[in-house]
């Protein structure tokens, strides 16, 4: 073989060499983008549009493959990233089997796919990333689409509740707020102060405001406060102002590009609820007398902040006293706070010479026109002296005096009889002479007839 002739084969062996590689390369970069190019993922509707923070979002995705050829073992998944998330029992990943070329009737499917919305998103548009792949050895495909997803932001908040009705003068109470957030956003660097109708109550220890960075939707907050009244308050329902503001961020929001929220607007709710002063009182009970029947008295004082209208004292059934004699009520009127008086119970101790404990009922009408019954309990000497003691004396006295009248009344009347017997024995010896005299007479004479 000559050189030219050499030359000239290796030259058609690599000219045959180039032209197959490119009719490969040209091949392959046909099958992957025609079939990128044929493949399209669209979201159908949202459900619910728009959806709220913390709400379940289902979306309806169709699939479609209008390219030339078919695509085997295809896949569809949903990636969750924030504020979606994945839900407990709910599929990411559907196979949809083989999209049909673009004059066949499988070409399209619709999915759906439920993912859960978190709490602390603002209102806005976020991105759903939905892949479609397939694993066909010969003709793989890759699709990464973004699914637009309307989020709805409403912030509402409200003074849920208040921890105390009543307060009672001059006594340190822990007041405490609950604010719950009513709306579907967070609410965000939140301050809540409070004022009373001519300060009639007052924060002790701290001021009237308290910050709270973050309240969650559907939470509730407690902001608490140690609060005190004048001890010379008025008893009566007082006005309690309350002002809650927080960072609401609506349609004047802005996104930056490093994701911060610009433009947020304060929004301020005032409200205000009713708070009563007065009520109950305290109560002191002490012993004074004991006087020589068994009467113990007894004195009553209101030592509270409050006056007690229509008071009574009970002694109620207990081991230890007994009430002889009487009533175990005793009715004492009304007392103004500093105020008091005394009650007397005729008692029995179950034993003397000791301390016993004594249980009182005292009811009454508080100030907010409630009827209270508070207990006290106080020890009591039992004294030999007692009632008790005094009646059996008298008893034994009375058994001895008896017995002295009846001993006297029998001496008195044997004495009588002892008379009586003596003065008729006397008579019957003065008969007995009598009636002998008579006889020695009627023999002398009739001697002397003879």
């Amino acid at each position: 073989m000559g050189v030219k002739q050499y030359i000239s084969f290796i030259f058609m062996i690599l000219f045959s060499l180039l032209l197959c590689s490119g009719t490969s390369l040209a091949e392959s970069t046909i099958n992957t983008s025609s079939l990128d190019k044929g493949l399209s993922v669209d979201l159908l509707n949202q459900d619910p549009d728009p959806v709220n923070p913390g709400d379940v979002l289902e979306v309806r995705i169709s699939i479609e493959n209008t390219g030339y050829d078919d695509i085997e073992n295809c896949f569809v998944e949903i990636k969750p990233e924030y504020p979606f998330k994945a839900l407990s029992g709910e599929k990411l990943v559907e196979s949809i089997g083989t999209l049909g070329k673009r004059s066949e009737d499988d070409r399209r499917k619709v999915l759906k796919f439920k993912v859960g919305v978190e709490n602390d998103i603002n209102e806005g548009s976020y991105p759903l990333k939905v892949y479609l792949y397939s694993t066909d050895k010969k003709k793989k495909v890759s699709l990464t689409k973004e699914l637009t997803i309307d989020i709805d932001s409403e912030s509402n908040a409200e003074i849920e509740y208040i921890s105390v009705e009543k307060l009672i003068p001059g006594e340190k109470t822990k007041l405490t707020f609950g604010i719950r957030n009513a709306g579907n956003s967070p609410l965000k660097n939140s301050m809540f102060s409070w004022e009373s109708t001519n300060d009639v109550i007052l924060p002790v220890g701290s001021s009237n405001v308290k910050h709270i960075n973050l309240i969650d939707v559907g939470e509730t907050a407690n902001v608490s406060f140690e609060v005190l009244t004048n001890v010379n308050t008025k008893p009566g329902l007082y006005k309690l102002d309350m002002t809650l503001t927080y960072d609401d961020i609506e349609e004047l929001q802005t996104i930056t590009e490093a994701g911060y929220v610009e433009n947020e607007k304060r929004k301020t709710i005032e409200s205000k609820a009713g708070i009563y002063i007065g009520g109950t009182t305290d109560f002191d009970i002490a012993f004074m007398e004991q006087s020589p029947t068994g009467a113990y008295t007894f004195s009553v004082s209101n030592i509270g902040n409050n006056g007690a209208n229509s008071v009574k004292v009970s002694v109620p059934l207990q081991e230890n006293w007994t009430v002889t004699d009487g009533s175990n009520s005793v009715v004492l009127g009304n007392l103004a706070k500093g105020d008091y008086t005394i009650a007397d119970f005729n008692l029995e101790p179950v034993t003397v010479g000791e301390e016993l404990p004594i249980k009182f009922e005292i009811s009454y009408t508080s100030s907010d026109g409630i009827r209270q019954v508070e207990e006290n309990v106080i020890s009591l000497y039992a004294s030999p002296s007692t009632l008790q003691a005094g009646s059996k004396m008298t008893e034994e006295s009375s058994k001895s005096s008896m017995l002295s009248h009846k001993l006297l009344f029998l001496l008195l009347l044997g004495a009588a009889g002892f008379f009586v017997y003596k003065k008729h024995q006397k008579k019957v010896i003065e008969k007995n002479a009598e009636a002998n005299l008579t006889g020695e007479n009627q023999t002398d004479e009739k001697k002397m007839d003879e």
